[in-house]
């Protein structure tokens, strides 16, 4: 399942992102077909995707304007049915928002973070926050593609205002504190909430992307400039262009270390922490890390936890459809 309105030709059995998994799951005897989502469609689906044992989700959080509270819906419904959802919405609520940084913020793969319920909340202690790191990452709840992520840090005027950049866009204001304040009111409407985490310098490092089915690592990413990191010749001016994301299988000699800690301890807590077994995890998911500390001995250490993604992961490695049509193979049995 891809997003697509009336008008759409998408195809995911063609578009490159997906064209070699469909393929090889139809070489492993799935029959398999390409379904476009839509809001505007949800109620003539329910009946349709019925007939399909399972369903692999690819839809972001926020797609278009939309968020997914009717796909939910419908794929819960599905779910209810016997229909297999990958990624099942209750499991995108427990790990794929960015809420999972505060409830894991107990593991050695966390930062310093904090969570606003509400806005009273937020009014009385970002900005506290923010006096002691100097520099923070504030986060929505749901989002994708930057959306909702800012740079927050305070203005080197002498008149407490604050700088905020956002990661979608190119722009920085320059906001006083009643203002930026306001600025953010909305984010908790419909119950909403942010997060933020301190400043990680250490993001020119680069940006690891571990990407998982189910409980194993199936490949890794590696991005030397995302999103908000600076430019080494001026730290505090605009940001460097966001560089292409290189693949590795799960194999790759470069990533082991996290390999292995992902694998015997990080995913095994995270289960725990949210009472996941291993058959409820997704078919494909990524964590993605800061390098904070290139030649640390311990992982706990070197990596550092930026997000999980669940909804929509992709593209994603070869490497990876090998293990997500073994998984899908091994869930069919069951």
């Amino acid at each position: 399942m891809i997003y697509g309105d009336a008008n759409s030709a998408r195809n995911a059995l063609t578009e490159e992102k997906y064209k070699l998994l469909a393929a090889s799951l139809s070489a492993a005897g799935f029959g398999v077909e390409s379904v476009l989502y839509h809001d505007d469609r949800a109620s003539d689906l329910e009946m349709d995707l019925a007939r399909f044992g399972s369903i692999l989700v690819w839809v972001n959080p926020i797609e278009h304007g939309n968020d997914r509270k009717r796909l939910d819906e419908l794929l819960l419904k599905l779910a209810d049915k016997g229909v297999f959802v990958s990624t099942h919405p209750e499991i995108v609520l427990k790990i794929g928002t960015k809420k999972v940084l505060y409830t894991t913020r107990h593991m050695d793969w966390s930062a310093d973070v904090e969570q606003y319920t509400n806005y009273d909340d937020f009014k009385k202690r970002f900005l506290v926050s923010l006096d002691k790191s100097g520099v923070r990452i504030l986060k929505q709840y749901r989002g994708n593609g930057g959306n909702g992520v800012f740079k927050v840090r305070l203005a080197n005027t002498g008149d407490r205002k604050v700088m905020v950049a956002h990661a979608a866009a190119n722009e920085v204001k320059t906001l006083s504190a009643d203002d930026f304040h306001k600025e953010f009111r909305d984010y908790f409407n419909n119950e909403g909430v942010l997060l933020s985490q301190e400043w990680i310098p250490e993001i020119s490092n680069g940006m690891v992307r571990c990407y998982l089915t189910g409980t194993r690592v199936s490949g890794f990413g590696y991005q030397e400039s995302n999103a908000l990191c600076p430019h080494p010749d001026e730290p505090e001016g605009e940001a460097r262009p966001t560089s292409r994301r290189f693949y590795f299988s799960e194999y790759c000699g470069l990533f082991q270390d996290l390999r292995t800690i992902m694998e015997t301890k990080w995913v095994p807590e995270l289960q725990k922490v949210h009472s996941i077994p291993d058959e409820k995890m997704p078919l494909l998911w990524d964590a993605d890390f800061f390098i904070k500390n290139v030649n640390a001995q311990e992982n706990g250490q070197k990596y550092i936890l930026c997000e999980i993604n669940v909804s929509c992961v992709s593209p994603f490695p070869e490497s990876c459809i090998r293990h997500i049509v073994n998984e899908l193979l091994k869930r069919d049995r069951k």
